[in-house]
């Protein structure tokens, strides 16, 4: 028996190319008639100098119908609801040829008024995390390796080698720190720090210990208050990320766990200063969160804060942090600075307790 060849792929080698789409507002009188559609599907498949091998289709009742093609590209699947005027179309292709004339074709012949759709680069070498997110955008970049993978009780982390951000961490899929600008948006979450010569600081959240570490060469410090509800995160920028010193600096006070239930622990001590470094995907979370951190901060009498509310484009992380704040601090600062990692990031900062 001949032994089997070992393939060695380039890093840029790519398989193919997927489209998944969806056509609204199609003509219903076509989308129902399952030769009719199998002619259409053949035209755009040679039309379009593609290859098809085999056909089927199946018609439903009372309405709808489902067509596969096999192609020597791939394959092409339609699925029809003629009832909404609804038809889903997955095109997948590889080598030279490409999907979207396909798509063109048909969504013009089935009378298509509106049609959305999404690619996917199938068998790529490279490996792609998205770093920033919103409705309608999306940016990516690209990863080397994977340095750690961990599930905690609170979340999946991932420890990423990028190309161009460095090291970067993961929680959930959502990014939470790059090494090329933390020190960026660590002087950007502390310059009103630097301004006031705080002697006591309070930092909530920021386990990936940017901050932390850009605050302890303060001399003139002498309290760190520190509150991470996962300390998993924490052991991971104390392995990977040159946290292990700035951890055992005696000026720090190191708290795990639910940071509302623990912070009125602090009512009588003299906090001049507080970091929220919180990234949470959920918006309701997020504004529950901020609510009553805000009213803690008053309690505590925490005279001056900072905080970071995420994207410009997530405009809702900023009206809630801002409305929870206002209701306890006269003076609200809102600033936007460029990062490589996270685009236009907007800080908030707060200061002037109201009585």
């Amino acid at each position: 028996m001949a032994k089997s060849k070992k393939i060695h792929l380039k890093r840029s080698y790519r398989i193919g190319r997927e489209i998944i789409a969806d056509l609204k507002g199609c003509d219903a009188r076509i989308i129902n008639d399952e030769q009719l559609l199998k002619r259409l599907v053949q035209e755009a498949i040679h039309k379009t100098n593609h290859h098809l091998l085999n056909l089927v289709s199946k018609k439903f009742s009372p309405v709808g119908i489902t067509i596969v093609g096999i192609l020597a590209e791939s394959h092409i699947s339609v699925h029809t609801y003629p009832e909404i005027g609804y038809v889903g179309i997955d095109i997948f292709t590889c080598g030279a040829n490409k999907p979207e004339p396909i798509l063109d074709y048909l969504q013009e012949k089935i009378g298509a008024k509106d049609v959305s759709w999404t690619f996917i680069k199938r068998g790529t070498m490279r490996q792609w995390k998205t770093i920033l997110q919103s409705e309608g955008f999306r940016r990516e970049i690209e990863v080397i390796r994977t340095i750690h993978k961990r599930q905690t009780p609170y979340q999946n982390l991932e420890l990423v080698r990028t190309k161009k951000l460095g090291t970067c961490l993961f929680s959930n899929g959502i990014l939470q720190y790059a090494t090329t600008d933390s020190n960026f948006y660590d002087d950007q979450m502390l310059k009103k720090l630097k301004l006031i010569k705080a002697e006591s600081v309070l930092i909530i959240g920021g386990g990936d210990c940017s901050v932390l570490k850009k605050i302890i060469p303060n001399k003139h410090l002498k309290d760190i208050y520190m509150f991470e509800q996962d300390q998993q995160v924490v052991e991971i920028a104390k392995k990977y990320l040159g946290a292990n010193k700035v951890l055992r600096d005696p000026r720090l006070k190191m708290f795990y766990g639910d940071a509302l239930e623990t912070i009125p622990y602090l009512k009588d001590k003299k906090i001049d200063y507080a970091v929220v470094d919180i990234i949470s995907a959920s918006e309701v979370k997020f504004k529950k969160f901020y609510n009553e951190m805000m009213k803690l901060l008053h309690e505590i009498k925490v005279p001056a804060w900072s905080a970071c509310a995420g994207n410009i484009l997530e405009t809702q992380k900023l009206k809630c942090i801002k409305n929870s704040a206002e209701k306890f601090y006269d003076n609200i600062m809102i600033e936007d600075k460029w990062f490589l990692s996270g685009g236009m990031t907007r800080f908030l900062f707060g200061e002037k307790l109201r009585k």
